[in-house]
């Protein structure tokens, strides 16, 4: 191949290169923006209604009442955000809107720090639920919640005369457990799911309040409903068959780029041709360059003919 045609072929085929590469950061950037704007807006409203959900929480643990005002006031009206309720269950929304009012009267009353604690709390897991998947705070309750039902049996066999009031008191602990997660399990889970917890933690009451002196069946019966109604709660799908390992707003994911078979085509063959053109050149002489001998004298050695 003639240098002309080399340098020819070497031209167009850079041409090619640089085409396929300015396709490439145009499409990129195209689908960034795609997956941004579409994937990513349904992604941003849930990630500050989290953000929000914390700031409050913190606010009201410092004691910050300025601080707990504002940010409730901030994480009412993104709770408002159409977008941002179509994900989870209504019944879930309608518990995030009590835990709402509940936290905005704890605040005015300013006398009921325990009780706007217990609100910022539940809120605080129900935004934490819609983003957290697999590490959403409120799936840690469920050794938790199986403890307290377990404590609540050996109360109940373990006191003698105040077996009844010793359990009564860890049933208290089991429903301010179940209650501080509730909303998040709602949002997060099928109503009836949360529903079956609640009535398995208030079977265990109804069981305690009973006549009579406790009965081991009793105890067993209580035990059991609450640990079987955990298992199917907490293993769930959520809304929409969604694995509990899935947030229910998931990251924009990183866009992929077409074209792949075009690259591998044309770097093979530009390497090829590019190959090929060093060859030939290096076959002319040393360092690339032919030098041709004065006519009846042989060439030197180092590819330079002698004067």
């Amino acid at each position: 191949m003639s240098g002309k045609w080399t340098g020819v072929w070497i031209g167009l085929l850079a041409g090619a290169a640089a085409l396929l590469l300015l396709h490439g950061a145009v499409f990129a950037s195209g689908s960034a923006y795609i997956g941004n704007s579409e994937i990513g807006s349904a992604a941003e409203p849930a990630q500050r209604f989290r953000s929000t959900a914390n700031n409050l929480y913190t606010a009201v643990v410092n004691g910050d009442r300025s601080g707990s005002y504002y940010e409730l006031v901030k994480l009412a009206k993104l709770a408002g955000d159409r977008g941002l309720r179509s994900h989870g269950y209504s019944a879930g929304w309608a518990a995030v809107d009590k835990s709402l009012s509940d936290a905005k009267a704890a605040l005015s009353a300013g006398t009921e720090p325990d009780r706007l604690l217990e609100a910022a709390s539940r809120l605080r897991l129900a935004a934490d639920s819609l983003a957290g998947g697999r590490e959403a705070l409120w799936l840690q309750y469920e050794p938790l919640l199986k403890e307290d039902a377990r404590q609540v049996a050996i109360a109940w066999t373990t006191s003698g005369s105040l077996a009844k009031s010793a359990a009564a008191a860890r049933l208290a602990t089991l429903e301010r457990h179940w209650e501080v997660i509730e909303p998040a399990a709602l949002l997060s889970r099928d109503p009836l799911q949360a529903e079956a917890m609640r009535e398995a933690v208030a079977y265990s009451g109804k069981l305690l309040k009973a006549s009579g002196d406790p009965q081991s069946a009793w105890i067993i019966q209580s035990f059991r409903s609450v640990s079987e109604t955990a298992d199917t709660l907490f293993r769930a799908e959520g809304p929409e068959g969604r694995n509990v390992a899935e947030p229910a707003v998931a990251p924009p994911a990183s866009p992929i780029m077409p074209g792949g078979w075009m690259l591998y085509t044309l770097v093979p063959l530009i390497a090829a041709v590019l190959g090929y053109a060093g060859w030939s050149n290096y076959r002319g002489g040393q360092h690339g360059v032919r030098v041709h001998p004065a006519k009846g004298e042989p060439p030197s050695h180092n590819g330079v003919a002698r004067k």
